[in-house]
């Protein structure tokens, strides 16, 4: 474009300064529109932030990313970020323990697709061979149906008709699907849980790589999109909450907030689905989307940080747990916080039902068994999401709106938002670019 075409770009305004609001807000401002970012908490991040707890800094959840995460780390190119400098890339090492019985330890090779898989499955330890044979000959089934179902249904309704052993649901399924869509699979969507095989493994070798974070999430993406768009003139407001958006015949024409009022002309909900819904209802023109929304459910993450002695650490910097409260460990050491281990629960379940100590209890107890020659954890911080992220069910993908233009100059962003992804930073992130990249191909003047 010209200095005149320029000029002549309007200021587009973002509700929600999330993974999904900064990244509409970091690719906008790139091309020179004005950006006017709120944002009703006090620091930006949304549901993958840094928290202070006492004198230490934490995530309030833990994010693994994953080399298949494309969207993202373009983004990181966008900010002038090096992936070496915020992410320690590693082979994916999954190494599941069992309170009872024998574990899993699965490496995926530097091998091309589809060999890194096949080498894999029949490399692991733990599996017999019947039950190596059983799972490939399931991705066998996954990938000649181009990871695709005629009818969505439940994760563990698909594994029971690729007779998938009890066993091997345990060891090898249910952890990558739990962690991947934070629900459980006996109501998790088998074409969602498809999609993100897909992605991570069925490709490139490289998407299936573990991106850890080398510094608190805060410092990932959002301190340095906050930093980007107020370097290109951009206005960023946080402890701005948005209570109303008011539209004419040409669309939106302003909104209210907490702090006044905004004139707008092109506007991006980057909210939680639940704000987000109640800020469409009154306006009346998006009855389908508001009422669709209205039943989807939430699935809670909680994480309980624990202080060993500098000198503990895992190999291969996180493991899983199969048949136990917690599911995975992760070593904090890469976010330069040796000793540290989170255990991370995902999804509903009984632990939701538990005091914080009682749960606390039950996982160190767990971490006595699993690794008899740690000491007892110096300090613990417990750290519940309760709305974490969306229910991802076979039903969500009816429910869910497209990203994008929904009509009266209103784009919607959000991991919540039809991405073919469930909720995940990718997700939200993907979300954000594809209203940006409407509204640039949209107001484009030639």
């Amino acid at each position: 474009m010209n200095a005149a075409s320029t000029q002549q770009r309007p200021e587009i305004t973002i509700i929600g300064a999330g993974w999904a609001g900064l990244a509409a807000a970091v690719t906008l401002a790139a091309q020179g529109y004005r950006i006017n970012l709120i944002e009703a908490a006090p620091q930006a991040g949304g549901r993958a932030r840094r928290i202070s707890i006492g004198d230490i800094e934490l995530d309030n959840g833990q994010h693994i990313l994953l080399g298949a995460y494309q969207e993202l780390l373009g983004l990181l190119k966008t900010l002038g970020l090096k992936e070496e400098d915020i992410f320690i890339r590693t082979r994916l090492n999954l190494k599941m323990h069992c309170m009872h019985g024998k574990g899993l330890h699965i490496t995926v090779p530097k091998l091309g697709n589809p060999l890194h898989m096949l080498i894999a499955l029949l490399a692991a330890s733990g599996l017999s061979i019947a039950e190596k044979w059983k799972i490939i000959r399931c991705w066998t089934t996954m990938m000649q149906s181009g990871f695709k179902l005629d009818q969505d249904q439940t994760v563990t309704d698909y594994l029971d008709k690729q007779q998938q052993s009890e066993r091997l649901v345990k060891l090898f399924w249910r952890p990558i699907c739990v962690a991947a869509l934070n629900t459980d699979i006996e109501k998790a969507s088998m074409q969602a849980f498809l999609n993100v095989l897909n992605r991570s493994f069925a490709d490139n070798r490289a998407n299936s790589d573990m991106l850890l974070p080398r510094t608190g999430l805060d410092r990932v993406l959002p301190q340095p999109a906050l930093d980007f768009i107020r370097q290109k003139g951009g206005k960023v407001s946080t402890g701005e909450r948005l209570l109303k958006i008011n539209t004419g015949p040409e669309g939106v024409t302003d909104i209210e907030t907490t702090k006044g009022y905004h004139v707008v002309t092109h506007l991006i909900l980057a909210t939680p689905y639940q704000q987000t819904r109640k800020l469409l209802a009154p306006l009346g023109h998006h009855a389908a989307i508001t009422t669709a929304m209205m039943t989807l459910e939430d699935e809670p993450i909680t994480t309980l940080y624990m202080q060993f002695p500098r000198h503990i650490r895992l190999e291969g910097y996180m493991q899983g747990v199969c048949d136990g409260i917690s599911q995975w460990f992760i070593d904090r050491r890469t976010c330069n916080q040796p000793g540290l281990i989170a255990a991370v629960i995902s999804a509903s379940g009984t632990h939701m039902q538990m005091d914080r100590e009682t749960l606390t209890q039950a996982v160190i107890a767990e971490i006595e068994k699993i690794f008899p020659d740690w000491p007892q954890p110096s300090s613990t911080w417990l750290v519940r999401e309760k709305r974490a992220t969306f229910s991802c069910t076979p039903a969500s993908g009816n429910i869910r709106p497209q990203p994008g233009n929904i009509g009266h100059n209103i784009w919607l962003a959000g991991d919540f938002v039809d991405t073919g992804l469930p909720a995940t930073l990718e997700g939200a992130v993907a979300s954000g670019l594809q209203c940006a990249r409407q509204i640039i191909t949209d107001t484009s003047i030639t």
